[in-house]
């Protein structure tokens, strides 16, 4: 029996290679093929950062923890609850280790996170050439600091020495061992993964020591999580009470979370007469201009799948998740979608509303997830 291992993904199943012409490959991975990014020569760069705050006393706390670990050649999992700040955190570790003459990537499953990230990093990393590697954006793969999509990591194996993964409990990223087989092999030194929902596999490795372990339960305006609103009734009276809401909330930008495509079509289609709104899923060819539009105010309301559960900020947002009971809907997606929330340190309030047929164990864990951090 001959042992093979893919240098791609790590897959060992003997049933997904196949030997052809051009010898031994993986199935599993085959649509990832392609040559390995040629390693450009590390130049000198000007690492410093620049921010128009400062960081809190705790977020200064765990940014040296983090700097100090990752110097020890050590792997970590930060777990900080939505808008503590997770990215700014890592200022300092990237700084450092670009001090040092590595390689640093930025990994995000969502590719609208990954040109918001970018432009974050460029606004406080002036000096660097800061390259984003998405869907549309692959003319230029090098750079000072890479920030891509988990997808495009499988151009760069055995590139860089420290790899931020941001939410790597997110779809697609989580439970695919392709794709995260493809980070493991794009990384030779220290992975740093940042969530607010560790899934299982991430407290196992902490549990196991393969991980050093951080966490930050509070965000910069020191102020509680806003625990959500949980309405239980039909769908047509949860319909009657997205109504009463949206009218009621009228000085400040609403985001309602929908399940599926369907029903974000079915809800603009019904409000789109009498609202000033826009409607968002992962199909929508004009994402970006749409968030932007959104974000800028041209919009009061938004109606989105899960796709901007994750990595976006919309300044004074209050959210409704509509049909939380739904299946979609998991703790970690709930807990994240509350999270848009209360995210501006000039104005941290906001209303959270979940609008359900039924209870759930989801939705019970995720209140109480955000009132155990609220405790801490």
């Amino acid at each position: 029996m001959i042992f093979i291992r893919c240098k791609r993904c790590n897959n060992e199943i003997s049933s997904f290679f196949y030997n052809g012409q051009r010898g031994w490959y993986c199935r599993k991975c085959v649509r990832f093929l392609c040559r390995s990014l040629p390693v450009e020569e590390i130049k000198e760069v000007d690492s410093e950062y620049h921010l128009s705050f400062s960081l809190t006393e705790r977020q200064k706390e765990i940014a040296d923890k983090l700097d100090d670990l990752i110097k020890k050649q050590e792997s970590v999992l930060l777990e900080a609850v939505c808008g503590a700040g997770k990215t700014e955190i890592v200022y300092q570790t990237i700084s450092s280790a670009l001090k040092q003459h590595k390689r640093v990537g930025f990994a995000i499953s969502r590719r609208q996170v990954v040109l918001e990230i970018a432009q974050r990093l460029q606004s406080v990393f002036t000096s660097l050439k800061v390259t984003a590697v998405c869907q549309g954006y692959t003319q230029q793969l090098h750079g000072d600091l890479i920030v891509c999509t988990t997808h495009q990591l499988y151009r760069y194996y055995q590139y860089f020495d420290l790899l931020i993964i941001d939410e790597p409990d997110a779809f697609p990223f989580k439970g695919n061992d392709v794709l995260q087989g493809i980070a493991y092999n794009a990384c030779r030194g220290q992975f740093i993964y940042l969530t607010a929902t560790p899934d299982k596999y991430l407290t196992d490795e902490v549990r196991k020591g393969r991980l050093k372990y951080l966490y930050l339960s509070k965000r910069p305006s020191g102020r509680n999580l806003p625990v959500p609103q949980v309405i239980y009734q039909n769908k047509l009276v949860l319909i009657m009470c997205l109504i009463y809401w949206l009218k009621r909330i009228k000085d400040k930008p609403i985001l309602v979370f929908v399940p599926t495509i369907k029903w974000g079509n079915v809800l603009y289609l019904l409000f789109c007469r009498f609202f000033n709104c826009v409607s968002i899923n992962s199909t929508s060819a004009d994402k970006e201009e749409k968030i932007e539009g959104f974000r800028n105010g041209d919009y009061h309301i938004c109606f989105s799948t899960t796709v901007l559960e994750r990595g976006i900020t919309i300044k004074n947002v209050n959210v409704i998740v509509f049909l939380a009971n739904h299946a979609v809907f998991d703790e970690a997606s709930l807990v994240q979608s509350s999270g848009r929330v209360g995210r501006s340190i000039t104005d941290p309030d906001g209303k959270c509303i979940f609008l359900a047929e039924a209870k759930t164990a989801e939705i019970d864990n995720c209140i109480k997830r955000i009132r155990l951090a609220n405790e801490n």
